[in-house]
């Protein structure tokens, strides 16, 4: 017989002991109390699908829960932001041709110093340098309300996240609609404009004056609009829903032409400075999801609506598009990896095309569901975004020159640029204490 010490007796008798004894007379309450939870929750995955993955990640916002194993797994890999160069290729094939590109032209001609100083400076214009893994900026044009912040801060989030060392670059942005075709970063180029760097737009980080919010935001609201407050494919209007300023463009105007009165649509115009269209008109993203079709307009040159209408299991409804952006080659308009549905810019085949969408419910849901599983649940998530900035970066350091930290003022070196910190914070680059 094994003896305890007498204090470790006097614990096991006054404490362990009592324990013990109430859970053998608690046993079957604590099993069926067991056994109601599982029932419980079982019920609830039933009825509101297998989950709402974007509300139960594997990840935090910046460690590892669980490694990557080679393999995309949405529930684990999403919101992992430390993926390594390799392991960026490995998730997201295809998702940086529009890096390749500019690499593979520019790679017997390399960018200069005095090419990104000749630079047009117009508004939306950031100068900045990452130098031994800090972003500093070095000179700024105007701006377009947040996006050159919004931008800065994803840049910055990449470069924080990287589990390897990045290169020293030095490299300019612009934030507009439009930018010149010269090695500049912009959010969309035309086929022509081969000299332009295509980066995420600011709305991946926010879009606040729209109250749009990030694009996390937009994907967790989809999910649960669709997972849980019962909009799923079934229950869906089977109509074609566009909001949206019409701005004067021709091709804007002419969608509201096509779809007037038209039984199969939900098309309206915004006027952003009218409560009655306020009130009555606008949609949120989210309740872009309780439709199965959703129009897909250019804008000014692109228009960033694109991302969030592919966080809706619905089928995108696009033209013909004369602007790419960087997620663009994914795109598929036919086949069995089919992710959107094309009409003519002139939309004088859209009729036509949402009837075979209304007569083949199936092979709509099919589109939709590609969406979702291409872009939703794999290459716009923050683990797609942080991959593609560093690819950028590195890209843009294989064509172009090493930066210099200093510059000589009346013979004194000099910092080039402020540390990304103080400028987010202050919003300017030179200021006076208090």
């Amino acid at each position: 017989m094994i003896r305890m010490p007498s204090s470790r007796r006097g614990l096991y008798e006054h404490a362990i002991e009592p324990l013990l004894a109430t859970f053998n007379r608690r046993t079957p309450l604590l099993l069926i109390s067991a056994f109601c939870t599982f029932a419980l929750f079982a019920w609830y995955r039933s009825a509101h699908g297998s989950s709402v993955p974007l509300l139960h990640s594997d990840y935090g916002a910046y460690g590892r829960k669980r490694g990557f194993d080679g393999q995309w797994n949405y529930r684990r890999d999403a919101e992992n932001l430390m993926l390594d160069s390799q392991q960026c290729e490995q998730a997201f094939p295809g998702l940086f041709e529009e890096v390749e590109r500019p690499v593979n032209e520019r790679m017997h001609n390399p960018i200069t110093f005095e090419e990104i100083d000749a630079m047009p400076k117009q508004n939306g214009y950031v100068r900045a340098m990452i130098y031994n893994q800090q972003l500093y900026v070095i000179a700024t044009a105007g701006g377009i309300y947040s996006r050159e912040i919004a931008t800065l801060h994803a840049l910055h989030r990449a470069i924080l996240t990287s589990p390897e060392p990045l290169p020293n670059i030095e490299f300019a942005f612009n934030t507009d609609d439009r930018i010149p075709s010269v090695p500049l970063w912009g959010y969309a180029r035309r086929a022509e404009d081969t000299h332009i760097w295509l980066i995420p737009d600011f709305g991946y980080w926010s879009w606040p004056e729209t109250k749009v919010g990030s694009m996390r935001e937009v994907q967790m609201k989809a999910a649960l609009t669709e997972q849980v407050e019962g909009w799923s494919w079934g229950t869906k209007a089977s109509k074609l829903l566009w909001r949206g300023a019409t701005m004067g463009l021709e091709l804007r105007e002419r969608l509201i032409q096509m779809t007037a009165d038209k039984p199969w649509a939900d098309v309206k115009a915004l006027n952003w400075h009218d409560t009655e269209s306020m009130t009555h008109d606008l949609k949120s993203m989210a309740e872009h999801c309780q439709y199965k079709y959703l129009a897909h307009t250019e804008g000014n040159s692109y228009s960033g609506r694109l991302k969030y209408l592919q966080a809706c299991k619905s089928v995108v409804v696009a033209h013909k598009m004369d602007w790419i952006q960087h997620h663009h080659p994914l795109m598929r308009s036919s086949g069995p990896q089919q992710n959107y549905l094309e009409v003519e810019r002139s939309f004088e085949d859209l009729e036509q095309k949402i009837s075979w969408l209304q007569n083949h419910d199936k092979e709509a849901e099919r589109i939709a569901a590609n969406s979702v599983k291409t872009f939703r649940e794999q290459y716009l998530t923050p683990a797609a975004e942080v991959c593609y900035w560093r690819k950028v970066i590195n890209g843009w350091a294989q064509v172009s020159f090493e930066p210099e930290f200093f510059k000589v003022i009346n013979g004194s070196s000099v910092w080039r640029g402020l540390p990304i910190e103080s400028y987010l914070l202050e919003r300017r680059l030179e200021w006076d204490p208090y």
